[in-house]
């Protein structure tokens, strides 16, 4: 099959490839990252964003529970216009927009210095910077000429970099410069592989796989949770293709019983079984089990697990492929991945009827 590679016309193929040099540039101004003063009144942390800047937000979180049980601050990640009523004075706001633009998080974040004092701006400009720098409020800068879920590298490593700087008491710069470097190499070595459009290049071939089908991503929602998401939304966006998903056990208790009508439209769909080694047992084996019993009404489905040592690394590998994936479904639907025109209009119109 002929891929026309020229209808990516913002070359979104290049920033994938050169994912890796938002992880390495991230490591290099780690020592920039805003030290608080005092953390210790600090009990809760809100992270307010919306589309791919709230990702880093929900993967921070995600990396956090998971790997970093010494913080044990809860965090709320919020897409919202509001504040939750119990965002009080001791709690961190930390606002996520690439533009710095994005109404939601401006509006939450504009209510929240009503309430507390520790505040932080993550964006590449726009008017969340102007408020920060108006305000004496910390802000992290990050590169601009990007869509906001093609600069997860730079968004999520800013979030997660300054938890851990502020609220991980025993984390070392050495350990997580460590960890990050070996994300960055990953990606780097994986890049090689998905980048050329060959036989043997797996991201291709899953593509090729859902052309023509309505992706359905499971998983379970406390490790692979914020990849199931991740999926869904690239797919959404590059390729301009329906997806939808849900999380195990939950749907084993609903949604698994629909899986029979309309009895002449599920052969249109594709299921994709995120698993990973550290889900609980029993999350695994129920994965499997309800493949095995949607697979008698609808056999398209493919179980996607990285093989990566650490957690980390297995989640930025999923996400990696999944971005590929999304990519090549792009490309193979004749579409440019890059422009999102329908999201487009509909703030045209949101702007016209305010």
């Amino acid at each position: 099959m002929e891929l026309n590679l020229a209808i990516d016309s913002s070359n979104l193929r290049q920033v994938l490839m050169d994912y890796h040099i938002q992880v390495r540039e991230s490591i290099t101004k780690i020592k920039q990252i805003p030290k608080l003063a005092d953390t210790s009144k600090i009990n809760k942390i809100f992270i307010f964003g919306m589309g791919g800047s709230a990702i880093s937000g929900d993967l921070a979180n995600c990396i956090i529970k998971n790997i970093y049980p010494e913080i044990d601050i809860p965090i709320y990640v919020i897409r919202e216009y509001d504040i939750p009523v119990f965002l009080d004075n001791a709690s961190m706001v930390i606002a996520v927009s690439y533009s710095g633009n994005t109404e939601e998080t401006l509006s939450a974040f504009n209510y929240s210095r009503e309430r507390t004092s520790h505040l932080l701006g993550i964006s590449s400009g726009g008017n969340l910077e102007t408020i920060c720098k108006e305000n004496n409020i910390h802000h992290i800068q990050i590169p601009s000429g990007f869509q906001p879920r093609a600069a997860l590298g730079y968004l999520f490593f800013s979030v997660l970099n300054f938890i851990l700087f502020n609220f991980c008491r025993i984390c070392t710069l050495s350990r997580t410069t460590i960890e990050e470097q070996i994300i960055a190499d990953m990606l780097e070595e994986k890049s090689k592989k998905y980048a050329e459009p060959t036989d043997d290049n797996i991201a291709l071939g899953y593509a090729k796989q859902l052309l023509g089908k309505v992706p359905v991503v499971y998983s379970s929602s406390s490790v692979l949770g914020i990849v199931n998401i991740r999926f869904r939304g690239q797919i959404q966006e590059n390729a301009k293709t329906l997806a939808f998903g849900n999380f195990i056990p939950e749907m084993n208790h609903n949604e698994i019983n629909s899986w029979k009508y309309p009895a002449d439209l599920l052969h249109h769909f594709f299921n994709i079984y995120l698993i990973d080694k550290s889900d609980h047992p029993q999350v695994q084996k129920r994965i499997h089990a309800t493949k095995e019993m949607i697979d008698k009404s609808n056999p398209n489905s493919i179980i996607l697990q990285s093989n990566e040592d650490s957690l980390f690394s297995r989640i930025f590998d999923l996400i990696y492929l999944g971005d590929w994936i999304s990519y090549y479904l792009a490309i193979l639907n004749n579409q440019d991945p890059t422009p999102v025109p329908v999201i487009t209009e509909f703030k045209k119109i949101i702007s016209n009827n305010n």
